[in-house]
């Protein structure tokens, strides 16, 4: 399945919206708004490494639904987060995409043997 399609299918999952819940639960404020000692509440949960980083679909399931790779934000801090990083564009998809396929190119390929003259295989004859 191609990651674009899994992470929609993981993000309308009903198990994404129960662990998303029990996050924003945990920590209903901004870590990072905390961290800098300002009091606002989290709204959103932000996947510390992407999701479709991952290599295969079940890399991108175990980062989806992995509790150390989640961060509860605000809108704010969430939003300024994806604009740094810009993983949201189509260009950071687009190079993902082209990015996996060349993993699974060079994980997939297997070097041509050396060609050598002398060791082709004639056809024996069948007849006596």
């Amino acid at each position: 399945m191609a990651h674009s399609k899994l992470y929609i299918q993981l993000m309308n999952s009903r198990q994404w919206h129960q662990l998303r819940t029990q996050k924003l639960r945990a920590n209903p404020l901004c870590e990072i708004c905390q961290a800098q000692g300002y009091v606002t509440a989290s709204r959103c949960v932000h996947h510390l490494v992407p999701v479709e980083s991952g290599r295969t679909d079940e890399d991108c399931r175990t980062l989806c639904f992995q509790w150390t790779n989640l961060q509860a934000l605000c809108f704010k801090c969430h939003a300024d987060i994806h604009k740094a990083e810009r993983s949201h564009s189509r260009s950071a998809h687009q190079q993902r995409s082209k990015d996996r396929l060349q993993q699974w190119i060079t994980k997939h390929q297997t070097p041509a043997p050396p060609f050598n003259p002398e060791s082709e295989i004639t056809p024996k004859s069948t007849c006596p």
